[in-house]
């Protein structure tokens, strides 16, 4: 039987695209690392009941438990406001994640060279 949970990460980025004046930006998070093997759903989480900042939860279903690691990478966008960093938490560790700008004269350029990844 499977359970949903927090699952280990190992490399956290986040990218803050403006997309013009008056206009909501896009977070871009992208995580990796290594899950156990059955894992499946893994997703990235807003945690609504954090204050001072941004917590990114990374979240998957997990079960039936055996030994060894599949790798992923994970993607996810969020609408809102800029943040300077951002927290990510997973079943190994926490970590401060600093966000890097994209202006949004070059924000077509860069979310089509993430299409092509």
């Amino acid at each position: 039987m499977g359970f949903y949970g927090p699952e280990p990460f190992e490399k956290a980025t986040a990218t803050y695209v403006w997309l013009g004046l008056r206009v909501p930006g896009a977070l871009i998070v992208e995580v990796e690392g290594n899950a156990p093997r059955f894992t499946t759903g893994i997703q990235l989480v807003r945690d609504p009941h954090f204050v001072g900042g941004l917590k990114i939860d990374v979240m998957g279903w997990t079960g039936p438990l055996t030994n060894g690691t599949r790798p992923y990478r994970v993607r996810h966008t969020f609408q809102g406001v800029f943040h300077p960093t951002i927290v990510v938490h997973g079943s190994n560790k926490t970590e401060v994640v600093e966000v890097k700008q994209i202006p949004h004269e070059e924000a077509d350029a860069f979310l089509q060279s993430l299409d092509a990844a």
